[in-house]
């Protein structure tokens, strides 16, 4: 009888052991509007590939990209009330959590991306991401997203000079409206998925973004020359939902802290392997690539609108010069 006993109580602890690990087993859902292939979708989940691992697979990551779970302001609502775990954004979507990340859309603020890296990774990039606790997120870190530079069908712009009369689009925001605007273009607000349309019948004679949006929306068909001033770095960041956060042990917590510090190495290696391709394309497309420019004068040039849209964040933008 003692035996019986001693079999069941057994097979009962077992069962409640698997019942356990069962319920511990968690599938983190991701948010991004870029699809499969892209940087930022692959590094989330080369992060769910160290989870699996390093836990047998009782943590992992579904990314949904393409915008199936909403676009960024939707997704990062979601993860707010914990109703989506993880989500990639632009730091402009977390700018009414803390103010602060918008000092990162000013023309210029980095000088490289180097010194991108150096700002995010050290004390400034770590304290705004801890702030965004107070709106329900944990900062688990930041992505590169390139460096926008000016592209236009009619001459390279090798001084700001060089941008007057040109119709160059922007964003919807008053930031970059100025930006070109004080380097002597029209900037023109104008809807991306517009901007081909518009660049092909003359409503704007060109734009400023990045080389792999160049080549993946086929630009270079309705432009002819690149310029690389180089004038915004602003990286985007993955944050986590505090509400599933706090209901994780610390040990899981631990886990995603170190796989989310790979992941950042990760995406920045994709990304510098994107660019480096897309301008290879570029090149055999037949555009005009121009790199060697001094940089000086559009940075002078661009002054005024650091001293109009920063000057609450004087501080903090001497603390990022400071940083070498």
């Amino acid at each position: 009888m003692k035996r019986l006993v001693v079999i069941l109580l057994t097979v009962s602890l077992l069962a409640f052991g698997a019942s356990a690990m069962a319920a511990s087993k968690m599938v983190i859902k991701s948010s991004d509007v870029h699809g499969d292939g892209y940087p930022t979708v692959e590094a989330i989940k080369y992060m769910g590939e160290l989870l699996d691992s390093w836990t047998n697979g009782r943590l992992t990551i579904q990314v949904y990209g393409s915008m199936q779970l909403g676009g960024e302001k939707e997704a990062l609502e979601q993860v707010q009330v914990g109703a989506l775990e993880m989500t990639r954004v632009s730091v402009g979507v977390v700018g009414p959590i803390v103010d602060e990340f918008n000092a990162f859309n000013l023309p210029f603020v980095f000088r490289s991306s180097q010194h991108m890296y150096n700002v995010t990774d050290g004390e400034i990039g770590t304290d705004l991401l801890n702030q965004l606790e107070k709106g329900g997120l944990i900062g688990l870190g930041y992505m590169d997203a390139g460096s926008r530079s000016f592209y236009n069908k009619e001459r390279p712009i090798q001084q700001p000079a060089d941008l007057k009369g040109l119709k160059i689009r922007v964003m919807q925001n008053p930031i970059f409206v100025e930006m070109v605007n004080s380097m002597g273009g029209n900037g023109t607000p104008v809807a991306f998925n517009e901007l081909y349309t518009a660049l092909q019948t003359g409503v704007v004679d060109g734009a400023e973004n990045n080389p792999p949006t160049i080549i993946e929306h086929k630009h270079y068909e309705v432009t002819g020359y690149y310029s690389l001033t180089q004038h915004l770095m602003v990286p985007e960041i993955f944050v986590f939902s505090k509400k599933v956060w706090d209901k994780m042990s610390p040990m899981d917590q631990q886990l995603i802290r170190k796989a989310s510090a790979l992941c950042v190495l990760k995406e920045r290696e994709l990304w510098a392997a994107k660019e480096e391709k897309a301008f290879a394309e570029l090149k055999k497309v037949g555009m005009k690539v121009n790199g060697d420019l001094n940089k000086e004068p559009f940075i002078k040039a661009t002054e005024p609108v650091r001293e109009k849209f920063g000057g609450k964040y004087s501080e903090l933008i001497k603390k990022i010069q400071a940083v070498k």
